[in-house]
């Protein structure tokens, strides 16, 4: 497209505009909000159909019934949108995190009901979920703030560690709680790729919702804990 013309223009001024939104689209109309949600909801549908890379922005605003010069008014490119997807993903765990209650749970039940979030989550949203790994491995900026936004994950499982040591229910001292958490959170985040995005193994692609929960349940509670699990 040429970038002299009226629709060059117009592109370039929906970009710049694009700029003064917040990310979560707070000072947008009612029509705004709704278009906006059309044009994330079309990318989940796209990225499921032909993938993160090979989704274009017309693909998105086609799905999304929408002129493919108004996707600039919501989002700078595509790279931004999925920035979006992310952080969304992200605020759906925390949010169903936050109403656990704490007090009075096992360490065991509370890691399962953390695991069953984050499994969930991840089934429910697989398309965004594959689009981030493959944009993380080839976009250095979207590596970072995928970082970023899985560092609470990694923050909460450590805060568990040191927890358990203090409270002496752990199997040993660990010097690097915040080592052991990235391990625990990478095995949770492949092993739902693994499963919900690349479909299972070689022999084996099928596996209920409650099979995988208690694995990566019982992969982090005896990692960090002394005492056995207890028996379904």
């Amino acid at each position: 497209m040429k970038t002299g013309g009226p629709q060059g223009k117009s592109t370039q001024s929906n970009r710049e505009a694009s700029d003064d939104l917040p990310a979560d689209g707070s000072l947008l109309t009612a029509r705004g909000v709704r278009s906006r949600a059309a044009l994330l909801d079309a990318a989940r549908q796209m990225f499921r159909v032909k993938g993160y890379a090979n989704t274009t922005i017309t693909d998105i605003t086609g799905e999304a019934g929408r002129a493919p010069g108004s996707f600039y008014t919501y989002f700078k490119n595509k790279e931004a949108l999925l920035e979006q997807l992310a952080e969304d993903f992200k605020s759906e765990i925390l949010f169903h995190m936050s109403a656990l209650s704490t007090r009075e749970a096992e360490p065991y039940t509370l890691i399962r009901e953390h695991c069953a979030i984050y499994w969930r989550s991840c089934r429910d949203h697989s398309a965004e979920l594959a689009a981030m790994f493959q944009a993380a491995m080839v976009d250095q900026h979207f590596r970072r703030r995928w970082q970023e936004i899985r560092a609470d994950a990694r923050t909460r499982i450590a805060t568990s560690i040191i927890s358990a040591e203090k409270k002496g229910l752990a199997q040993a001292p660990n010097p690097n709680p915040e080592i052991m958490a990235s391990a625990i959170g990478s095995m949770m985040d492949y092993f739902c790729y693994i499963w919900l995005i690349e479909g299972g193994e070689s022999d084996n692609s099928t596996l209920s919702d409650d099979i995988a929960i208690d694995t990566m349940a019982r992969i982090f509670y005896r990692s960090v804990f002394s005492s056995p699990e207890p028996q379904p």
